[in-house]
């Protein structure tokens, strides 16, 4: 039997543009995501080759970038799903994210197993997560709540590592230009500004 492997910090979607930190210049975002599209493409290709995904059937649809599914990875003792089909949909215009029609279909992809659980064993999941969160920072975030006795510390986390950000720097160089890689190579390595804590007090 195969299940899915626990995960402490879950991924949240939020259309609301208060989230996104001064520096990302939400002016420049339909600008930077079209150039993230052959990034984008790519780490469907991936997907595609090497992971077991497909192309959705009947995806019609022009408004998305691209559509894709994949099977169930995990089994019941007798072999069959545990949950439906993955499907992973993303835009082809950023400013999709951004509307109220759409609020509830980007939650059930951001919200899914896809990005639950897929994004810590499937490595172009985790680069799509990744370059989301540089391309809409404070949009998709990491967070992790954790309960104490005096109460509840929510950490939330709206960039990748900066380790992954210098992996990738020739690509995200392409994508935002040097001044702009300077500033999100900035953010990610400086903790008050790629993380935020929260706290609630237990009440009595």
């Amino acid at each position: 039997m195969q299940t899915p492997p626990s995960s402490t910090a879950q991924v949240h979607f939020s259309s609301d543009v208060r989230n996104m930190d001064n520096w990302a210049r939400p002016e420049a975002l339909g600008t930077t995501y079209a150039r993230a599209h052959k990034w984008l493409m790519s780490l469907k290709a991936q997907l595609i080759q090497h992971h077991g995904w497909q192309d959705a059937e009947a995806a019609t649809d022009t408004r998305m970038l691209f559509t894709v599914e994949a099977p169930s990875p995990w089994r019941s003792p007798n072999g069959l799903p545990l949950s439906p089909k993955l499907r992973l949909q993303l835009p082809t215009h950023a400013s999709s994210f951004f509307s109220p029609e759409r609020r509830v279909q980007w939650q059930m992809v951001f919200h899914s197993d896809i990005f639950a659980t897929q994004r810590l064993i499937v490595q172009p999941i985790t680069d799509i997560l990744n370059l989301i969160q540089c391309l809409l920072t404070g949009v998709v975030t990491l967070v992790y709540e954790e309960q104490l006795p005096q109460g509840t510390y929510t950490t939330t986390r709206g960039l990748p590592s900066v380790q992954w950000i210098t992996n990738n720097q020739a690509a995200l160089l392409e994508v935002f230009g040097h001044a702009h890689f300077k500033q999100l190579w900035k953010a990610a390595n400086d903790r008050t500004t790629s993380f935020k804590v929260d706290f609630e007090p237990r009440r009595r």
